[in-house]
């Protein structure tokens, strides 16, 4: 097998891990009995994009929609360093194409969106992940980004059928795949500390447990008493559904069929089990009460506030303690640590992976069009600001330099490399009503907070919604 992965003599002289990065770019392009590292090199340097004597003479203007996510620099706001940090670049090169950045709150973004695209006020550049963006792809809304991507990129991934699940709608690439990011959950290791209970964290290599020892750890800090929790449960909005999704996962279960023209989580115990699992927590006090009144932001204040052991979470959470730390907003001491979902197979867990960001809207403008896809394009390949700020694997390039100085990030990029062998979530992004789904889900997992339903009446209930937004968008 002839190693593809371009930049793998540069990575070895430079003293990189290459061992990590080569298993994640195996997983994501397999074997390739293409080009040779030097015969790589140069195709990448084809593919930078260069100033043609004609494009320099070309003006025009975009509009960029950014999500608040990621930071550059200390006290930067979410989001901002699209404006502040990467147009700048951007301009050096292309002067004459202005580049106009909204941030957008998550809050109603979907909702925002749609109507954006009903009403053909949609932006070229939309800076989201597929979670979002495969719908609106879905809905013939997007532009394929084929022929902006070099050849040799392209055919590797049209070789993965995981990738391709994330970044394309009948098989167009409509998401940039430059991308790669891990979450799972973080915990504040202090907690465990000072409870005397480090001992109950994942011991193994990979940081997998199951859900008996889980549970066995949360008991451990939990103390209602002092308002500390061991985790806490959300369902206010759907932000909760890949916490849910995630551990049914590792419990054993599927989520779709393989055409995604059914939702078969419901045929499978092990999705009841995973529900029963969490609603064991509320009833024995290991989590916060009354998930069905919190929120994600809410779990991250307690989590903050050492209210809470470990919260779900991805790589931006390292640089959140790190800056809180300096400048109050994270109370002490909080030393954090990144584990694994429960999974009932002892020594693997259920990965959530996600590959893409970054989507251009169609516009009857082919000149807007194409500057769109090439800005798009550089934000993620000409520079290191999408990487750093997002805080993003490139899995054509090396191994991230703001990993290097932070073992807990290093275990997370050594993470992505075991999903060849464990399973790898597979949320639904290509159902054209992906955010429908996402926002039916949640109002049944507050009726079984409150009692109103069992763990297999709400299972049965959001399959039902779910298939339902199926069936719709299949006619």
């Amino acid at each position: 097998m002839n190693n593809w992965f371009t930049a793998s003599k540069h990575i070895t002289k430079r003293g990189l891990a290459l061992p990590i990065v080569m298993s994640l770019a195996v997983f994501m392009f397999g074997c390739s009995s293409g080009n040779s590292g030097s015969d790589s090199k140069g195709a990448q340097e084809s593919a930078k994009p260069s100033a043609a004597v004609n494009e320099q003479d070309e003006k025009t203007e975009i509009t960029v929609w950014m999500t608040q996510v990621g930071s550059l620099k200390s006290g930067q706001k979410p989001g901002e360093w699209v404006k502040e940090d990467l147009v700048p670049e951007w301009n050096k090169l292309y002067p004459n194409i202005k580049v106009n950045v909204e941030m957008i709150p998550f809050d109603g973004i979907n909702e925002k969106i749609t109507t954006a695209i009903a009403s053909n006020t949609a932006p070229n550049v939309l800076l989201d992940t597929p979670v979002r963006t495969l719908a609106y792809a879905q809905m013939g809304a997007l532009a394929p980004l084929d022929d902006v991507i070099p050849a040799a990129d392209l055919e590797q991934i049209k070789k993965n059928p995981d990738v391709m699940k994330m970044v394309s709608v009948k098989d167009k690439i409509v998401t940039m795949p430059y991308s790669a990011t891990i979450s799972g959950l973080i915990l504040n290791k202090s907690l465990w500390k000072e409870a005397g209970a480090e001992n109950l964290l994942p011991q193994d290599e990979y940081r997998t447990w199951t859900p008996d020892q889980f549970k066995a750890a949360l008991k451990a800090v939990a103390n209602k008493d002092k308002g500390v929790y061991g985790m806490t449960l959300f369902a206010l909005n759907e932000q909760g559904d890949q916490l849910y999704n995630n551990t049914m996962v590792g419990f054993g279960a599927k989520l779709f069929n393989d055409d995604y023209s059914k939702y078969i989580a419901a045929e499978n115990p092990a999705s009841e089990q995973a529900l029963q699992f969490f609603k064991s927590l509320t009833d024995e006090g290991l989590v916060h009460q009354h998930p069905e009144t919190l929120s994600a932001v809410n779990a991250l204040d307690f989590w903050k506030q050492r209210k809470t052991g470990m919260i779900v979470a991805g790589t931006s959470h390292a640089d959140l303690v790190k800056n809180g730390l300096k400048d109050g907003s994270v109370t002490g001491p909080h030393e954090y640590m990144y584990v694994n979902y429960p999974s009932l197979t002892p020594g693997k867990a259920a990965l959530k992976m996600e590959f893409g960001f970054g989507v251009v809207f169609k516009n009857k403008d082919q000149l807007k069009e194409k500057w769109a896809k090439k800005f798009l394009y550089w934000s993620q390949t000409g520079n290191e600001i999408y990487t750093t700020a997002s805080k993003a694997f490139n899995p054509f390039g090396e191994a991230p330099a703001w990993t290097k100085d932070d073992p807990e990030l290093q275990f997370l990029y050594k993470l992505t490399t075991k999903a060849k062998e464990w399973p790898v979530v597979d949320p639904g992004w290509g159902i054209k009503g992906y955010p429908e789904m996402r926002a039916a889900m949640f109002p049944e997992m507050q009726r079984m907070f409150i009692n109103d339903a069992t763990p297999k009446q709400t299972l049965d209930a959001i399959s039902k919604k779910f298939n339902e937004v199926i069936t719709k968008y299949n006619k």
